[in-house]
């Protein structure tokens, strides 16, 4: 997964989700610091990304004089035993030219098959965290070139059915401000700008290793928008991150061209159809497709075969 940036206007609704981390490489996912063997009663979560948001610039000012806040970290990656405290903090930082209050409160998520975000109370699912987490604060201020942090405490509990899975939460950062917005021919409206900016929280037990993908689907074009669907399922018990991409080789002249879908991430169990837009300019013919689902170096790589008359 990995780093994060997106602009936005004030005045207008903002969730960012850090659904990628840092990479150490590319296609390579970045470590977890496992949980020391000593088992110590608090240890460190493992931050990874940012999340900005900017404001529009004046039209006399440079893009280097933007104002915005700085977010981060995106993710904090937890590895507890049972029993165990973790400690994680978010660091927010203003360069906006006004006084900002911010709320802040736990949710749970999950991932639909598109993978876009679905919402819900914390501590509704069974793999939720979020009454694990302990907040230090749940109200902050913050003023232009400031620095707040925001310490926050996982404790993990001691009875192994609770332990014995990967869960997950969203720390909300939220704030909604009456503003004076003045359109090009001068009317003055007030409105009310929500932001909101979620920092992704994972507990994975260390004794939790299994990690698999499987290919549940693959669907050819079927019309001219020429589209084709490639369904998978995380089969393990640890979140992955998923490479893929799909392969045309033409029959007769063995030209081969490659098409590939973003990086992105599997929580355990969960399904994710995968589309892939193939060219336009690929000649008419028939074709051998390969569809490819690429969960990193220590999985195995899950692949599908079909013929195609383009």
């Amino acid at each position: 997964m990995k780093g994060l940036l997106l602009a936005v206007l004030v005045g207008f609704q903002l969730t960012t989700f850090a659904q990628g981390q840092v990479p150490a490489a590319p296609g390579k996912v970045q470590p977890q610091t496992p949980a020391p063997t000593t088992n110590p009663k608090s240890v460190n979560g493992v931050g990874k990304g940012e999340s900005q948001t900017l404001a529009p610039s004046p039209s006399d000012s440079s893009p280097t004089k933007r104002s915005g806040l700085l977010f981060r970290p995106a993710t904090i990656d937890f590895r507890l035993s049972p029993g165990q405290t973790g400690i994680g903090k978010v660091l927010i930082t203003s360069a906006m030219p006004v006084h900002k209050q911010f709320t802040i409160y736990t949710a749970d998520f999950v991932r639909d098959s598109a993978g876009g975000h679905v919402y819900t109370a914390g501590g509704s699912i069974p793999q939720s965290c979020a009454k694990w987490i302990k907040l230090d604060k749940t109200f902050f201020e913050i003023d232009s070139g400031q620095t707040v942090e925001l310490p926050f405490k996982l404790v993990a509990p001691e009875d192994s059915l609770s332990n014995a899975e990967m869960k997950w939460a969203m720390i909300f950062l939220e704030t909604t401000q009456e503003q004076i917005v003045e359109t090009a021919d001068g009317v003055r409206t007030k409105v009310n700008g929500r932001m909101r900016v979620g920092v992704h929280i994972y507990q994975t037990p260390p004794g939790i290793t299994e990690k698999d993908v499987e290919i549940q689907g693959f669907q050819l074009p079927k019309d001219s928008n020429r589209v084709c669907l490639i369904t998978c399922k995380n089969t393990g018990r640890m979140q992955l991150e998923i490479n893929s991409y799909i392969e045309l080789s033409n029959n007769a002249t063995n030209e081969r061209t490659k098409v590939y879908f973003p990086l992105f991430p599997m929580f355990p169990g969960q399904v994710r159809i995968v589309p892939f837009q193939l060219p336009d300019n690929l000649p008419k013919g028939k074709y051998s497709l390969i569809g490819v689902i690429d969960a990193g170096g220590d999985v195995p790589i899950a692949a599908v075969q079909e013929n195609i008359d383009m």
